[in-house]
């Protein structure tokens, strides 16, 4: 988790050191293409949150508070949240399938049977701390289906993941203001 905590902080700090090194004109000259094309923005945050969140979701905060692009600071940071719960939910679901194709339970391997009861007992919170933390959402989302975890208890637990993203949302907001 501290490993997230110092890749969220150098990637913002990488962000705003890109930002004061060039001016605007420069920075659009070499970002334009991707930075002023929403779709593929979009598109990449997607493929991100999707694949265990490659890329920290601060980052396309910080863009859509730079831009406009997607309409109100607030009103986009609600979209990026809805994202983010939704690609959680889509692979919670994709363990859960995974659970039950590989029957999982019947696996002789030692530390697989070792982490599946781990999850169990401690998935719930695993979930939770995944939501309000920089540890990768997705990647957890997958672990809590695959471990079993019921789909009410993770749908209920992982709604934090909306509260962590006003939250850190407000927090730049304050420091761009």
């Amino acid at each position: 988790m501290f490993r997230g905590f110092i890749l969220l902080a150098i990637l913002i700090l990488l962000f705003y050191l890109l930002r004061e090194s060039m001016d605007e004109s420069e920075r659009l000259s070499r970002f334009g293409p991707i930075y002023n094309n929403t779709p593929l923005v979009l598109l990449i945050y997607i493929g991100s949150e999707i694949l265990f969140g490659i890329i920290p979701p601060e980052v396309f905060m910080l863009w859509s508070l730079e831009t406009g692009h997607i309409g109100p600071y607030f009103l986009s940071i609600g979209m990026l949240a809805t994202i983010s719960y939704a690609a959680g939910y889509f692979n919670f679901s994709l363990g859960s399938l995974l659970k039950e194709k590989l029957n999982l339970e019947k696996v002789k391997n030692k530390y697989v049977q070792k982490y599946l009861l781990l999850l169990q007992k401690f998935g719930a919170y695993l979930v939770i701390v995944a939501s309000i933390s920089p540890l990768p959402f997705s990647a957890i989302a997958l672990m809590a289906g695959a471990g079993g975890m019921s789909r009410m208890k993770y749908t209920l637990y992982s709604l934090l993941r909306i509260l962590r993203y006003f939250a850190y949302a407000y927090v730049l907001w304050l420091v761009e203001g």
